[in-house]
Parts: structure tokens; C-alpha cells; sequence
């Protein structure tokens, strides 16, 4: 299927944490947002960012902003793309904190869309969540559910439907069990230094 925005691209890299907080407040984008839109993006010719956002996001009592369907477990390799592709929708990620049981080593400072990003893991996170803190000061959060690379796309099409609809209320990992799309999870990782997830830290300037 070479004409497909799902075709799979092989990536493999290594990463490591940044116990800096993440930010409570929800994202506000600002402009409008799209729900599903694979987007081409410069220097990854033939593979879109494969996001569905909640539309608009941050708005209403959902649970999370949308979805995101990476192609490899390497942060280094695909978080690029997908920052880039937030800032053309309006909004623009300073920050990013993630499970490092689901996640490649990865570095705590990542070139990104003409700047630098600041990346930090916590072991108390939804091993399927990505959350992003954008806006000034990066005092607003865009939680995104991390749909597994291996996913079949019929799957992750329904999975990328549930997390971006407004009337949503599950936590990632409780998507993907439902659609029976959860991996195992490594247990090898040793615990992480920052157990707090983002939602139970301070917000900045606190």
C-alpha cells in the first residue's frame, strides 16, 4: 500500500529523563483544530503525522486531547514530526514527559521545529499517554493517548475515533484494552527517579 498515510517506517534509536513537571491546565490551540489529519511534514516524505485531535481541543469534559499513532517506539525519531505538526495547527509544545517503559532511551534536551525540547519521564504515568505542555510559560497540557506502532490500522482508526471524541472519559491504557490493542509492557526498566505523574505536580510558577 505505498499510496497509504499508514505505511509503516522502521526506526530505531536510543533516550533519558528530565524530572521538570508538567503542567496541569489543558491545551488551548490558537487557531482551529482538525480532528483526523495525516499531515506531510518536511523531511519525512510519504510518512504523515498520523493525529486525531478532539475538536476543539481542550474543549468539553473529555479525558484527552486525541491520538497519536507513531511508527516506532523512539521518541528521538518521531517526536520531531508531530511538534512540528502541533505548531502549523497553532500549537506550540516547549515540553514533553512520557512513560519510559512504552519509549526508547531518549534524550532529555531534543532539537525540534527550530528549537530545543525538553523531555522528562515519569514511571506514574499512563504508559500509553503522551503529554505535552505548550503556551507561555508552558502552563497548558495537551494529553495525547499513544496508540502501539505495531497496531493493526482498522484498530487504531477506532482507537484514534474514541480518544478525540468529546464525550470520551477513558484513560488510554482502558482504550486500547478495549479494543484489545494493548501490548505487553517491559518490566526490565529499573524504577524511575520521578514516580509523580504530571497531574500531581504543582503547576509552574506554584
Amino acid at each position: 500500500m505505498p499510496d497509504s498515510p499508514f505505511s509503516d517506517l522502521d526506526v530505531t534509536t536510543p533516550v533519558g529523563g528530565d524530572p521538570s513537571p508538567i503542567p496541569e491546565a489543558r491545551v488551548a490551540p490558537e487557531q482551529g483544530s482538525q480532528r483526523w489529519m495525516p499531515t506531510e511534514i518536511a523531511g519525512t516524505p510519504g510518512h504523515p503525522v498520523r493525529l486525531a485531535l478532539l475538536d476543539p481541543v481542550g474543549g468539553g469534559p473529555a479525558a484527552l486531547d486525541g491520538a497519536w499513532w507513531p511508527r516506532s517506539r523512539s521518541l528521538t525519531e518521531e517526536l520531531p514530526a508531530l511538534i512540528a505538526d502541533l505548531h502549523r495547527r497553532g500549537i506550540r509544545v516547549t515540553r514533553v514527559a512520557y512513560n519510559r517503559n512504552t519509549w526508547e532511551v531518549t534524550p532529555r534536551r531534543l532539537p525540534a521545529d527550530d528549537r530545543v525540547i525538553r523531555l522528562g519521564w515519569f514511571q506514574g504515568l499512563d504508559p500509553h499517554l503522551l503529554s505535552l505542555s505548550s503556551g507561555a510559560g508552558g502552563q497548558t497540557r495537551l494529553d495525547l493517548l499513544v496508540i502501539p506502532p505495531c497496531t493493526s490500522e482498522p484498530v487504531a482508526r477506532r482507537a484514534m475515533a474514541a480518544a478525540s471524541a468529546l464525550e470520551n472519559h477513558s484513560r488510554p491504557t482502558a482504550i486500547l484494552d478495549g479494543l484489545g490493542a494493548v501490548p505487553p509492557v517491559d518490566e526490565a526498566d529499573p524504577p524511575s527517579e520521578t514516580s509523580a505523574p504530571p497531574e500531581a505536580m504543582p503547576r509552574s510558577g506554584q
